[in-house]
């Protein structure tokens, strides 16, 4: 991997400052551009081409100890328009530049920026009477670029024009820095409930920067001026959004922080520039780094959910049986951005409150990719991670892959940024595969009901639009028609299994030919945040490929959950448009004419 160089400040010990602390005179305006060139074994700093001793009088160099690269930081801080305090009781260092501030001890390694703890590979130490401090945490704390140049052992620091966030927006840029690793992406064998897509293998990624929270309404609304949330309120998580939605949020954040956005869109196609220094979104094996934390189990907290782990539909348990136990009380809602425990990386709810868009494609792991992988070039779902609040425990899993249509917003959907943390160089393309037309041609109903709520809804849609109708029922019966902890058991046990019961009848059996249709309303019952078994036989048995499918649902809280995600993986090469989904019989003619009318579907009644 290309690691990151650890490069390293120092301050002036005590000599250089009073026992209470006093601040350094601000140098450069936050305004003007600065460059300031340090070389190791050079008493000299080269600052916008003008040389400068770096530690008057005192022949100070930049040195190399213990592959660190130690730098002073007094002269460049001051040059960059910072100020610098020192506190001789606590051995503490304060950095301030424009409304950022980084408190760092001696002897420690948790660092502080904006008040928000963060972990430093290497803690600040004094040698040779002088604090060293990690540059690459403070320097891009402040938004300033760090560069090294190995052959001639030269480090560049960089502070562009106008470079910090605009203060007439309500975006807080507390991004954690990311130590970069190698990692085991996806989950191990034995983890129980995992899915087939989550083939473990060995992934390096680089350092980046990551926001300790998913992005809160307040902070969308201020850059799209917009807010199109189902649960309202400035601190709970923008969601609701599209993938597009997403990539063009990044985009103008980054504009209004005076940074240089890094995708280029153009129709369904987006370019992500590798050497644009704005805010992008996470790739997937990124997205898992951070979620894990160097942990190996299931969530970052441990092998189970409990009640104060996370906001999702906590109902039965992980890896419990069907007896109700450890319900929480089901909030069926999102939560603040900065509610819970964080992760040992200092991020909030990695796990459940919204699911996270991230820049992949769904599909197949590529398994011989291992350094920065960011998925397939094109694909018709885009992947989404770590559950949301009416997702069951299985989906908030640091290893579970949600897949979802990219143009199609949900509201357990949200975003959480990140930045590069050194520029890298290249393109990388997102391509959409799927069918943007909205003529629906000809039309099938195929549905799924155990108690009969499904069946009011399928016949109500049926009679609207005088398409052609089929039930998909199991050949064996479920052993309860109604529910029952019978039921829940048998078909949890099908979900864990993934299996495919053979159905009853076929669509042939009826006089009905699957390559007749051009758009599938695929209807069924909510069932552990999952479709009923009967769907998944009939989605394997049928060829899907470029057919558009829209989902109907009916369920008793927990919405669409994972359901969507588990149609696009049975049928990766469809189009999945808006669905409907409704609390058991509670049919409304008009909101289900309103859906099929937005689905491009004429209701005849």
């Amino acid at each position: 991997m290309k690691k990151t160089i650890s490069l390293i400040l120092s301050v002036f010990m005590l000599c250089s400052f009073t026992l209470t602390g006093c601040a350094a005179e601000t140098g450069t305006s936050d305004n003007d551009a600065t460059e300031i060139i340090l070389q190791i074994g050079n008493p000299n700093m080269t600052v916008n081409g003008e040389v400068k001793e770096i530690d008057e009088g005192r022949g100070t160099v930049p040195v190399i100890i213990n592959d660190r690269t130690l730098l002073p930081v007094r002269a460049i801080v001051e040059e960059l328009g910072g100020t610098v305090e020192w506190n001789g009781d606590t051995q503490t260092v304060t950095l301030n530049y424009g409304s950022d501030e980084v408190r760092l001890t001696i002897d420690s390694t948790a660092s502080y920026l904006n008040g928000a703890e963060n972990t430093l590979d290497v803690a600040p130490a004094v040698i040779n009477e002088r604090t060293m401090l990690p540059i690459r945490f403070i320097a891009e704390s402040f938004k300033f670029k760090v560069d090294w140049n190995q052959a001639e052992q030269i480090v560049t620091i960089t502070k562009a024009a106008d470079e910090n966030i605009n203060t007439e927006t309500d975006f807080n840029d507390n991004l954690v820095l990311i130590n970069g690793g190698t990692f085991q992406l996806g989950s191990p064998a034995g983890e129980a409930e995992r899915d087939s897509d989550e083939t473990q293998h060995e992934v390096t990624v680089d350092d980046f920067y990551i926001s300790k929270t998913e992005v809160t309404q307040r902070e969308y609304q201020s850059i799209m001026g917009s807010n199109p949330s189902e649960n309202r309120g400035d601190n709970l998580p923008v969601e609701n959004i599209t993938w597009y939605d997403a990539i063009n949020y990044c985009n103008e954040l980054s504009k209004a922080s005076g940074l240089t956005p890094c995708y280029a869109i153009e129709g369904s196609t987006v370019t992500w520039n590798k050497n644009a220094n704005g805010y992008r979104l996470p790739t997937e094996a990124e997205w898992e780094y951070a979620a894990r934390a160097n942990t190996m189990t299931p969530f970052s907290f441990g092998d189970y959910v409990k009640d104060e782990n996370a906001n999702c539909y906590n109902a039965y348990g992980y890896n419990n049986d069907a007896s109700g136990s450890w319900v929480n009380g089901y909030l069926e809602h999102t939560v603040s951005v900065d509610n819970y425990n964080t992760n040992p990386f200092g991020l909030y709810n990695m796990h459940g409150n919204v699911a996270e868009w991230v820049w992949d494609w769904y599909g197949e792991y590529n398994t011989n990719t291992a350094e920065n992988p960011t998925g397939a070039a094109s694909g018709n779902y885009k992947v989404v991670r770590g559950g949301g609040w009416n997702d069951f425990p299985k989906h908030i899993r640091s290893a579970y892959r949600s897949a979802f249509p990219a143009d199609v917003p949900l509201y357990s959907i949200g975003v959480r940024i990140v930045r590069s943390a050194s520029v890298s160089s290249g393109t990388v393309t997102s391509t959409s595969n799927a069918n943007s037309d909205n003529t629906p041609g000809k039309v099938l109903i195929a549905y799924f009901s155990q108690t009969g709520n499904t069946d009011g809804l399928a016949s109500i849609i049926e009679e609207m639009t005088g398409a052609d109708i089929f039930r998909i029922e199991r050949d064996v019966p479920y052993s309860a028609t109604h529910n029952s902890q019978g039921l829940y058991a048998e078909a949890l046990t099908e979900q864990r299994e993934n299996a495919i019961p053979e159905l009853k009848t076929y669509l042939e059996d009826a006089g009905l030919d699957i390559n007749q249709y051009d758009t599938i309303l695929l209807g069924y019952c909510n069932w552990w945040a999952s479709i009923p078994a009967p769907v998944r036989s009939f989605l394997t048995h049928y060829d899907m490929d470029g057919k558009t499918i829209i989902p109907f649902c009916s369920m008793g809280g927990g919405r669409f959950g994972q359901t969507i995600s588990a149609v696009a993986k049975l049928a990766p090469n469809s189009t999945i448009k808006k669905g409907l989904d409704v609390t058991y019989s509670s049919y409304n003619r008009t909101e289900i004419a309103e859906w099929l009318s937005e689905s491009g579907i004429t209701a005849i009644n």
